[in-house]
Formats: C-alpha cells, sequence, structure tokens
C-alpha cells in the first residue's frame, strides 16, 4: 500500500520538477531580460532587436546603461522553496555584454590608435562581463570614406583587442544581422544553466554510458549492458547485426570474449573466432552456415588484444 507524500515533501518534489522544466531550451527563455540602453535602438541598426528578442520569447526593458550602446542581461529565477517554507525571488545578473560602434566610430578609434584603451573603459565601467563587441557598418563607411583606415591595421588592432581583454568582435552590415545576433547570444545565455547541468551529469565514466543523445545506451547498473556490447561490435567496420549476434552467442559478454583471447594465447588468439557460425536473420534453417573468417576475426583480436595505440586494423 502507498502511502501519499507529506504536504511539504509533495511541495519540494513539485517544485523540484517545474524547476528542471524550466531549465530545459524553448522554457529558459522566458525569464531572461535583455536590459537595452535606448542608443542602441536608433537607425537603421537597432530596428530589427525588439523583434528577434520578441520572437525568441525573451523579456526586454529599456534603461539606460553605464556606456551608451550597450545590453546587458540578467535572469529571473523562479520562486524557490527554502528550508523554513518561505518562497523566495532572486535575480541573476549574467556576465555578459553587448557594445556596439559604428564603423566611423571604429575607424576614428583604429586611426589613433585609441581602440584598445576604449574597450579597456567599457569594461571597466561594466565589470565582471565578458564583452562582445559589434561593429556596425564598417565596410559601408570604407566604401564612401577610402582610404579613411587600412584593413590590416584594422584586423590588428581588433586582435590586440581579443588576445589583451578577451573581448570577441563581429563585423555587421545589415540590421537583421544585428538582431540576429543578440538573439542568437540571448538564447547561449538563457540555456547556459541548463547545459551546465548536463555537463556536470556526464562529466564522470559514466559519460559515454549515458548519452541521451540518438544511437547512444543508456546504462543504469546492468541493464543496457548487452545492447552496449552489440552497439560495440556494430562499430567495428564489415560487423552487422548478424555477426554481432553471432560472437554474443558464442562469448555472451565483453569479459568472455577478452577472457577467450587470454587463453587463447598470441598464436591462436587472432583466429578465435574465425569458425563462429552466423546464421542469417530470417532465413530457413536449411539455409548453409557462413562463419566469421580468418580476417574479421584477427581485426576483432586486434582491437580488443592490442596494446599498441597505433597499430591500424
Amino acid at each position: 500500500m502507498a502511502f501519499p507524500l507529506a504536504n511539504p515533501d509533495r511541495l519540494k518534489l513539485q517544485h523540484h520538477a517545474e524547476e528542471q522544466r524550466n531549465l530545459k531550451p524553448g522554457h529558459c527563455n522566458k525569464f531572461l531580460h535583455a536590459v537595452i540602453d535606448p542608443a542602441f535602438l536608433r537607425e537603421p541598426h537597432g530596428a530589427q532587436l525588439l523583434p528577434k528578442l520578441a520572437e525568441l520569447g525573451c523579456k526586454y526593458e529599456l534603461s539606460a546603461q553605464p556606456v551608451p550602446t550597450t545590453i546587458t542581461f540578467y535572469r529571473t529565477v523562479p520562486a524557490k522553496l527554502t528550508a523554513a517554507g518561505a518562497m523566495t525571488d532572486t535575480i541573476v545578473h549574467e556576465p555578459f555584454a553587448v557594445h556596439l560602434l559604428d564603423g566611423c566610430t571604429l575607424a576614428a578609434y583604429v586611426r589613433n590608435r585609441q581602440l584598445l584603451a576604449a574597450v579597456r573603459s567599457v569594461k571597466e565601467a561594466l565589470p565582471g562581463r565578458r564583452l562582445s563587441l559589434l561593429v556596425f557598418g564598417l565596410v559601408a563607411y570604407c566604401r564612401v570614406h577610402r582610404g579613411c583606415v587600412g584593413r590590416r591595421e584594422t584586423e590588428q588592432a581588433l586582435t590586440e583587442v581579443q588576445l589583451y581583454e578577451d573581448t570577441s568582435h563581429q563585423l555587421l552590415e545589415t540590421d537583421e544581422q544585428v538582431g540576429n545576433f543578440v538573439a542568437q547570444l540571448a538564447r547561449a545565455i538563457a540555456e547556459r544553466p541548463y547545459k551546465q547541468q548536463q555537463l556536470d551529469k556526464y562529466s564522470c565514466d559514466q559519460v559515454y554510458l549515458g548519452n541521451e543523445k540518438k544511437g547512444c545506451v543508456r546504462v543504469e547498473g546492468t541493464a543496457g549492458l548487452q545492447q552496449l556490447y552489440q552497439a560495440q561490435l556494430i562499430k567495428i567496420p564489415s560487423v552487422t547485426l548478424e555477426i554481432a549476434e553471432a560472437i554474443m552467442g558464442a562469448y555472451p559478454t565483453v569479459r568472455s570474449l577478452l577472457e577467450g583471447f587470454r587463453a587463447a594465447g598470441p598464436a591462436d588468439g587472432p583466429h578465435l573466432l574465425a569458425n563462429v557460425s552466423i546464421r542469417r536473420a530470417g532465413g530457413p534453417i536449411t539455409t548453409a552456415n557462413r562463419r566469421i573468417g580468418p580476417e574479421l576475426s584477427r581485426k576483432i583480436y586486434s582491437l580488443y588484444g592490442s596494446t599498441n595505440p597505433k597499430q591500424e586494423l
């Protein structure tokens, strides 16, 4: 007879389930807020920004930032049940920011060798945040003002910013590109807790056994070991499902196969599987049996028995 959970325990389980659901991609976007400096929305670069964020499901608000044409982000964490039974709301400021420069301003910074100092000043005004630099309309500006700045010195200045200040940059020419970049960054920031959770979950020895991706085998305790053994054999070139089932019929586990190779020794080990019969799937019983053969047996022996990491099958 199952006893119903006490009310506090049931609330904790419900809250945990809801918390996990809110972390998942698609649900997490609605908890991310983009704080946009009004100057970022000026034409022409800001025309597509708000529609792209709205399409993503991300909330946004207009507020003057410490540095003009800058976007910062924060996350609202849903109400959490404390040990005392109270519900609290929290705000988590994300360590990322986007700063936009137009082509004219960037060209002037590069000519005067001031880009590194300008980026450093922006980072000092936004402590604790990793900066992404958006450069809008540089190509169009240079077409109109030929010779205003050299390509080589521009690339050198942007490389210095990346090396010394760990600041990435994007050269964009249309408002749609600006909107797409900010939306992509917002999505990545929103999904960061979920991806970090997945990384922590699979950062142990079970990472290859418990992967959730298509085609992988989940192993919990001893459940799934047979499927994993079969999947491992099928990965070997020329080993079909029928051949894998024949090997598993003779040696049901990887351990038994390895012990068979060891018992056979270096002389007979490569031929251990050569005479194992293969039955065609769905074929009549009278069908002539095939055998694994010496060449494939040698390859399987080399795969499981070789201690040379550079040996080719």
